[in-house]
């Protein structure tokens, strides 16, 4: 008998460390996801202003795993966990980057653009980029998905379906015109001088769009992205 409760106390002490640990573990991510989204709130900062999540408390099994996998981690803590759940805790710090959608394993988590309070119609385009409007076509941050990576290849893609199916003009008139030169517009303008297309591009800004504004040593890309003409 004495020999049983020995063999059960050496499988259970660990057993039982595990789950000290992982409780004081959950403990104070539940305390700083807390302390996270109420700075968020008394700051008014609830509002993404790019892509970003929204989680299914009824789907989310609390694994983490989306938090875990956001890029953003830990210079920013944009996803927590409250209640063994996940949250967006800081959602002006959420740039899009959408790993959280890929890591979770229960599909528990929807990309969206705008909120309740800051409406934001996101136009249906098909898989080339054209949209409902013959002719015009929408890549990059217009479309809701502001990663620079997206963007580029956006731009590319829509510019090699535009050079696919468009009959050249006569002399003096445009074969393209690209509004913005943020990295979907520079993207289309190379890819529309790879195919040798009459094109021109406008914007009202700085070359760059609004990437030349962002704050110094900001994450902005996760992987490598080709530029038509450069590689």
């Amino acid at each position: 008998m004495d020999f049983n409760l020995i063999g059960v106390a050496i499988y259970a002490a660990p057993l039982l460390l595990i789950w000290v640990l992982y409780v004081r573990r959950s403990a104070r991510r539940h305390r700083d996801s807390l302390m996270t989204l109420q700075e968020s709130r008394e700051a008014d900062l609830l509002d993404a202003p790019s892509l970003h999540p929204v989680i299914d408390a009824n789907k989310c099994i609390g694994c983490g795993s989306c938090v875990a996998a956001c890029p953003e981690m830990p210079a920013h803590q944009v996803l927590g966990m409250v209640r063994n759940k996940a949250v967006l805790v800081s959602p002006t710090d959420c740039i899009g980057h959408g790993a959280c959608r890929a890591a979770c394993p229960v599909d528990a988590i929807t990309l969206v653009f705008g909120s309740a309070k800051r409406g934001v119609d996101i136009p249906h385009v098909s898989p080339n980029f054209e949209s409902n409007i013959r002719g015009i076509f929408i890549a990059g941050e217009l479309g809701g998905m502001g990663l620079i990576r997206n963007a580029i290849e956006q731009g590319r893609q829509a510019m090699d379906a535009i050079a696919a199916s468009i009959a050249r003009r006569g002399a003096g008139i445009r074969d393209v015109v690209i509004v913005g030169a943020g990295p979907s517009g520079i993207a289309a303008s190379l890819a529309a001088k790879q195919h040798r297309l009459d094109f021109v591009t406008v914007e009202q800004d700085s070359l760059g769009g609004t990437v030349a504004s962002f704050p110094r040593r900001k994450l902005v890309m996760t992987s490598p992205a080709s530029l038509p003409l450069v590689g």
